[in-house]
């Protein structure tokens, strides 16, 4: 058994692709704000688009902060092309919007991964 311990994410140090992992695993959707924040992927917001790459469901989870797309994908990387959307997209209201919730939700995952929980 891994020591939960050492699933604790460190500052800056958590790859993009983990972040989708663990959202699509959790069906929860959070922004590129939350995600390009220093203490997550730390890439920036502006970022965040270009390093996803390529519209598909599964970079579907990472959305808009505010604006006419609030909770939704980028108009710029779908096109309003719902096909591209994860189909579970709305299953859930909430919308991770901090940089801190986002860790303790990466923190959650990773322990439930390495303890095979």
């Amino acid at each position: 058994m891994v020591d939960p311990m050492t699933a604790l994410p460190e500052q800056g140090n958590v790859s993009l692709k983990e972040v989708l992992d663990c959202l699509n695993h959790y069906r929860l959707r959070a922004t590129y704000e939350a995600v390009g924040d220093k203490i997550v992927v730390d890439c920036g917001t502006r970022h965040v688009g270009r390093r996803l790459g390529k519209a598909q469901p599964r970079t579907s989870w990472i959305v808009t902060k505010s604006g006419p797309r609030k909770g939704l994908p980028s108009e710029d990387a779908f096109h309003g092309n719902s096909l591209l959307m994860h189909p579970d997209l709305d299953r859930c209201d909430h919308v991770i919007e901090s940089p801190e919730e986002l860790l303790a939700v990466l923190t959650a995952y990773r322990v439930r991964h390495l303890t095979g929980g």
